[in-house]
């Protein structure tokens, strides 16, 4: 009897070049914008002047958000060459000089501190498979960031009070071996959704903060998001509570 396959990242790059996905980020990219909490946020975080980078860019909901606000020097990365794509026509048709380009958080193609910060918005870093591979994108995201240089990032929190019994219960199918064949560790995601399935690693806050110690990041500040704004209601259906990080790399 074959093993069964695990969760890799191009089951991920598959579900991000679906059609039907783009255009749903597509829209979010111009109906929502960026949250409240990611623009409360980011101006106390980053200078406009600042060189920044946007890993798990999608179609630009972000970064062209930031240029709209006033921000100079972006840059979108983005697995999904559809999204990129996506993302360079909405920045045109917006007259917006914002830079997108596809690429892979954990093999970054960029000279050491070039950047004076980043961002990994809507959980995209908890959408790489493997603890292993985590690693390696926090490791290169330090890496080209400039000493001083901040990154924020979120995720979702498996200590949300709403999720306990599922917790509780997938913690028992996991010790007696009862998961999902398809999941590499505890914490794993892979489920269907209107768009297809999708793969998500919900992390507790002590999980984050070794994996950025374990990185070389400081971790500065951490916040669920609705402690940081009260959300619109078409923001709220569109992405769930989240915790904000803050990360800062040592002088």
């Amino acid at each position: 009897m074959c093993a069964a396959e695990k969760v890799e990242s191009s089951w991920v790059k598959s579900y991000y070049e679906d059609p039907e996905v783009v255009d749903h980020y597509r829209r979010a990219t111009a109906n929502i914008g960026l949250w409240q909490s990611e623009e409360v946020l980011f101006r106390r975080v980053f200078d406009q002047k600042d060189r920044i980078l946007e890993l798990g860019t999608g179609t630009g909901r972000i970064a062209i958000g930031l240029a709209e606000l006033g921000f100079e020097h972006l840059l979108g990365i983005e697995i999904s060459k559809g999204m990129v794509k996506e993302a360079r026509r909405i920045s045109t048709v917006l007259e917006l000089s914002v830079a997108f380009q596809q690429g892979d958080a954990t093999h970054l193609k960029f000279e050491d501190e070039l950047f004076d910060g980043a961002i990994f918005g809507f959980n995209g870093l908890m959408q790489i498979p493997g603890r292993e591979a985590r690693q390696k994108a926090l490791a290169e995201i330090f890496r080209v960031i400039r000493p001083g240089g901040a990154f924020v990032f979120t995720t979702h929190d498996r200590h949300n009070p709403r999720f306990k019994k599922f917790w509780r219960q997938e913690q028992d199918r996991w010790n007696k071996g009862k998961q999902k064949p398809e999941l590499l560790e505890f914490g794993d995601r892979w489920e269907e959704t209107e768009l297809g399935k999708l793969y998500i690693h919900v992390p507790t806050p002590e999980e984050v903060r070794k994996a950025l110690q374990e990185a070389g990041w400081k971790c500065e500040w951490d916040s669920l998001r609705s402690s940081i704004a009260k959300e619109p209601i078409g923001t709220r259906e569109f992405s769930d509570e989240c915790r904000f990080w803050v990360a800062r790399k040592p002088l």
